[in-house]
Order: structure tokens, then sequence, then C-alpha cells
């Protein structure tokens, strides 16, 4: 029995024991990864490749350029292969891996070494890429999926809904481009007869419509134009108005030329390229295009790219009409003109010129505290617009009119009118005082005693104003006017300094003229 025993004793000690060197003998360790090698070198990225260690959970690895101080790590990496990115070309660098278990650390791996590539950039920064710079400038083709651009060629088309002389009408303009031409930068339209209507507009006036498409098709916008503001009697600016947002998404410019025919401006602001990926717009103006009386009829575009292309189209029409002039005249040669006349041919009539009243201001003495004449001159040369009102201010000095009592006399006035076929001489007389700082003067003829006009003076402490309005004449033009207005001695100069006089003349076409006249005030 004990013998059994002590073999059964022994056996298990023998079994025992093989267990444990069995587990000692096969216990799993944390390996240093091998077979360290790289793959997909370029000249800023590369593949680092090992085998894998069956029990690593994870890897580590570092790099450097050769002869660097320090290190560069990757941490937490999984599968035993890393993209290292952002290199620089054509260097050397060394690197290592160690293995992460959950028995332990390995220690470094065996030291690799590789080179980046040099390989020729495209200009997408891609080594021995296809992508190139085409004549717009651009980086196109490869890897950037852009197209090359194209030569600049826009589309344009401009036609009438009327083509009877004389006819108002509504005109369109069409403008389109390919994708990748390069984008419009500005158009101008002309044509060399006919004009716009703009007789009677106001701000915000309803002149037409536009449709916008930009994008390649992405983008379709639908406006209505307005009228943004009169420039003057022949020029306004035109907004167009997104009919969705009720947001301003564009303006132009639209004129008559002095010389006959009509002028059409915009721009296009900037989007960040200098290529479109195709657009189109078409703007109709309403009835506000006035066919003239001439049997052709000729259109210019001109456009303008961001890079400097030029592209000029011509559109000839032919009128249908008997040429009946503005005066009635069959084959006649008048015209509207810029304030809205019928002028030349048979009329007898000049066409109108800009508003650029004379003025001219001048005092007796610049004595300081003195009282003075004031002598005002106002002329205009035959066929400016008709003036309408007129202010006379200063900044300092003022009237006496603390010293005047209604029926006075304090001056003189001289008028010529009708290119000088009309001749007044008027006293100037206080028509009444309504307050110590204001006084109503009225200018009587005197061969015949009539009040041609009145005017009102006052004190507005500083200084002084006159405000004075011109009768209609069932006319809008001059045939050449002046007048002389002189207060005698009721204008009290200023105890120092200076006096400036400041005149603002507005003409009936809505013209305005403003001038200044200074004087130094003398004091001992």
């Amino acid at each position: 029995m004990i013998k059994y025993f002590t073999q059964g004793f022994k056996g298990i000690v023998i079994a025992f024991s093989l267990i444990f060197l069995t587990n000692y003998t096969f216990s799993q360790t944390c390996n240093a990864p091998t077979s360290t090698h790289v793959t997909s070198i370029s000249n800023f990225t590369v593949t680092l490749n090992w085998d894998s260690v069956l029990v690593a959970n994870h890897y580590r690895i570092r790099y450097q350029e050769l002869g660097a101080l320090n290190w560069i790590n990757r941490n937490n990496i999984v599968p035993a292969q890393k993209d290292l990115v952002n290199l620089d070309q054509n260097t050397q660098y060394r690197w290592q891996v160690k293995s992460y278990c959950s028995t332990g650390i390995s220690n470094w791996s065996t030291m690799d070494t590789f080179q980046t590539a040099n390989f020729p950039l495209d200009c997408d920064s891609v080594p021995n890429g296809t992508a190139f710079l085409d004549s717009c400038g651009n980086c196109v083709g490869g890897n950037t999926f852009s197209s090359p651009c194209i030569a600049f060629s826009p589309s344009i088309l401009i036609s009438l809904a009327s083509y009877v002389c004389n006819d108002t009408t509504s005109i369109t303009f069409v403008t389109s481009q390919d994708p990748n031409e390069p984008d419009i930068s500005s158009a101008v339209f002309s044509s060399d007869s006919g004009h716009f209507n703009l007789i009677g507009l106001n701000t915000n006036d309803t002149i037409g419509s536009s449709t916008v498409m930009a994008g390649g098709g992405s983008i379709n916008v639908n406006t209505t134009l307005l009228v943004d503001f009169i420039i003057s009697p022949i020029k306004i600016s035109v907004k167009a108005i997104d009919n969705s947002s009720g947001q301003i998404y564009g303006s132009f410019t639209i004129e008559n030329n002095v010389g006959g025919g009509i002028l059409v401006v915009a721009t296009s602001p900037p989007d960040n390229n200098n290529v479109t990926s195709g657009n189109s717009q078409t703007i109709v103006l309403t009835d506000l295009f006035v066919n003239p009386n001439l049997p052709n009829l000729t259109f210019s575009s001109s456009v303008i790219s961001e890079l400097g292309d030029v592209d000029v189209q011509t559109f000839a029409f032919t009128i249908n009409c008997l040429v009946v002039d503005c005066n009635g005249d069959v084959n006649g040669t008048a015209w509207i003109d810029s304030c809205g006349n019928c002028v030349g041919g048979n009329t007898g009539n000049s066409p109108c010129i800009p508003f650029s009243p004379t003025v001219s201001v001048s005092l007796s003495n610049t004595d300081c505290d003195s009282l003075t004449d004031l002598t005002i001159n106002v002329s205009q040369d035959p066929n400016e617009p008709d003036m309408a009102t007129s202010l006379f201010a200063s900044d300092n000095g003022s009237f006496a009119i603390s010293t005047i009592s209604v029926g006075d006399t304090v001056g003189t006035a001289v008028m010529s009118a009708s290119g000088g076929n009309i001749n007044f001489n008027t006293t100037l007389t206080v028509s009444s005082i309504i307050s110590v700082n204001q006084a109503v003067i009225q200018s009587q003829d005197i061969n015949t005693g009539l009040v041609l006009g009145t005017f009102t003076i006052s004190n507005t402490n500083p200084g002084i104003n006159i405000i004075a309005q011109s009768p209609p004449d069932n006319n809008n033009v001059t045939a050449g006017n002046s007048q002389t207005v002189t207060f005698n001695n009721i204008f009290l100069n200023p105890t120092q300094g200076t006096i400036l006089f400041t005149t603002t003349i507005n003409s009936e076409l809505g013209d305005v003229d403003v001038q200044t006249f200074a004087f130094t005030i003398n004091c001992l």
C-alpha cells in the first residue's frame, strides 16, 4: 500500500511539474516588431510597415529627420502599418516601432531609414501630377476636378417689341455664357439713335423685369426693375429687386447720349474666381425705349471679362415708318432733346444746353459794422433749362429790417428776358413786414406800376437769406435772361471776419446749381 501511495504521489508531482513547465515554456511575451520596411514613398508621404506581433494591442512609432534632435511620436496605431504625411521632400528619415501588449511594452524595433522622393510637382502640389495652369491662370485637370477655361465668347441678343418709328417700345437685352468662360466684369450696350423716355419717372417706379441664372443653373432669380434714383434728366440708376426676398440683387444705369442714342452700363460684382459655371441674364425695360424716326437703328455691345478680354458685337435693325419728325414733318430732322422738347428741323428751336446760370455778388463797401448796397446778378444763356426757385444766403451780416417801413423803396431791379426782347426796370418796395427779422419785398415796374414779382428777405442770425420763385411760362427752357437786384443801404456788414454768400438755384427740370462768394470785412 505504501508502495502504491508513493507511486501515486510521484505521479501527481510529475503531472504538476509538467503543467508548470508547459505554462512557463509557452507563455506569450511582448516582442519588438520585425521586418520593418517602407512602401508608397512620395515627396511628402510614406507608408511604414512591420510584421504584426501576435499579442500586441497597438503600436507606437517614432521618426525624425536624420540629424534632428527630437523625435516625432505617433501612438495607438492599429494595425501594423502607418501613413506619414506632411514630410519634407528629398529628405532622409529614420524610424522605429514598439509593441504594446497586455503583458508589457516591447523594446524599440531595429532602426530603419528611408528618403522621400523628389518627383516634380504639378500646380496642385501633387507629385508627378497632371494638373496644369490654363490660359486663365487657374490650376485645372489632374486631381483638381476643374476643367480648363475656354475662350471668352459671351452670347448677346438685343430685341425690340416694336420696329415702328417713333413707337415707345420694350427693349430686351440677353447675355449668356458657357461653363468655364472667363467671368464678365462689365457690359456696355449702346445705340446710334433712339432714346429712353425718362420724363416723369420717380424713385421706385417699376420700369421692367429681369431673370438671372448662375452657377450652371443652380441659382435662378426673378427680379423687378425699379428706379433707384434720378441722376440727371437724361440718366437714372436702376435696381433689381428679388421677387422672393425683396433684397436688392444688382443695379445698373441707363441714359440718353447727348448726341443721340442710349447707353446701358452694368458691372458684375467679383465672386472670388475668374471663370463661370455657366450663366445667363435677361433684362427687359418695359415701354421705355423710343424708336428713332430713321430707317436704320444699330445697337452695339462691349463686354469685358475679369481677365481683360473684350467682346464687341453689333446688331442692326430696320425701323419701319414714313420718317415723320416730332414736328410732324415727313423726312424732317426735328428731334426730342434732353429737356423733352422738339427741336431742330423746322421748329426753329435749338436743343437745350446744360443748366449753368451765371451768378455774381457785390457789396458797395466791406467796412465792418457798416450799411452797404448788396447787388445780386443772375443770368442764363439761351436754351438753358428755366429757373424755378432760388435761395440766396449768407453766413454772416444782416438786413436792417427794423429801420424800414411798409411802402419804403429799398432798392432797384433790372430784368431782361426773351433774349433781350423784353426789358423791365423796377423798384423794390416793402410790401409787408412780418417781423423784425423778416419782410416781403415786391418788384414794381417803373413805367406801368404793375407788380412783376415778390420775394422774402430774412435774417437767420447769423446771416441772411432771400427766397424767390420764378413764375411758370409754359416752357422749360429760356431764350436767355438776366436780372440784377440791388438792395440799397439795408445790408449791415458784420463787426469782423468774413462773409460767405451761397446761391442755390433749381431748374424746372430738377437741376441744381450751387455757387459761393467770399468777402473779407475790413475793420480798423
